[in-house]
């Protein structure tokens, strides 16, 4: 399986649908619980309608990449040097980046950190700021682990470290220090062009993040979905597949 070692960690990473080198690069970041897998063949079938490689990896602590025991305050910060790493260790100079949840707010991060390196950006219901909505739903899922009902997708994503993962990943989240998170900021240094898109419906987040980032971003685009929760690529998959390669197609040829 390919594996490489970033900053002292092996990471699990995937080309889905091929690589071609002469075709740019899409790059699908996973939300806080998930991995490759949880992109099912979203990224495939983008890349194969815009015309791009989609490379997907599972994060430090992720699916088949090295364990964790813990996610410290400015754990997404700190995801930084990793992504670069694996960019630079793949030859890759600029990519598009397509982030769910967590990966989106590491989207944002990279592209207004490093904005030389972001050709176009795509995020889906990711984090800028803590909401109390957040907290409360990543609490219900403590408090479901609590009495014996953790969701069975924990385990068919990450195995026997399902657990452990969902216990500490949950915790950070949920510390007061971490109540105070924002990346808000940084969003004004972004130059790629954005489109944010969330579910109406969100458990994890209202429209206020989707604000934060139109505010901060000039030109982004917006997609709310109807009737749909945290996972727009899952729940209303063709549709996002569509909206997606578009956007990027026309973002990736200019």
């Amino acid at each position: 399986m390919p594996h490489l070692t970033i900053e002292g960690h092996g990471l699990y990473y995937e080309w889905l649908g091929g690589y071609d080198p002469a075709r740019p690069t899409a790059v699908f970041l996973h939300d806080g619980l998930g991995t490759i897998r949880s992109w099912r063949t979203v990224p495939e079938r983008i890349g194969a309608a815009a015309g791009l490689n989609a490379l997907a990896y599972d994060r430090w602590g992720y699916g088949r990449s090295d364990p964790r025991e813990e996610f410290r305050y400015g754990f997404m910060e700190a995801e930084m040097p990793a992504l670069r790493g694996l960019l630079d260790a793949l030859g890759i100079e600029r990519a598009s980046l397509v982030g769910h949840s967590d990966g989106g707010s590491i989207a944002l991060l990279l592209a207004a950190r490093h904005p030389e390196r972001v050709t176009a950006l795509v995020t889906e219901a990711a984090h800028t700021f803590i909401e109390p909505r957040t907290q409360a739903a990543i609490g219900g899922l403590l408090q479901a682990q609590a009495v014996g009902r953790t969701p069975e997708w924990i385990a068919r994503l990450h195995g026997e470290r399902g657990e452990r993962l969902l216990a500490a990943w949950a915790a950070s989240w949920i510390d007061p220090e971490h109540a105070g998170w924002q990346i808000e900021d940084w969003l004004g240094y972004i130059t790629a062009p954005t489109l944010v898109i969330q579910g109406d419906g969100d458990d994890f987040g209202t429209l206020a993040q989707v604000r934060s980032i139109m505010n901060r971003i000039g030109g982004a685009e917006q997609w709310i979905v109807p009737n749909c929760g945290h996972t727009p690529h899952t729940e209303v998959e063709d549709a996002f597949v569509e909206r997606v390669a578009k956007f990027l197609g026309r973002h990736v040829a200019d």
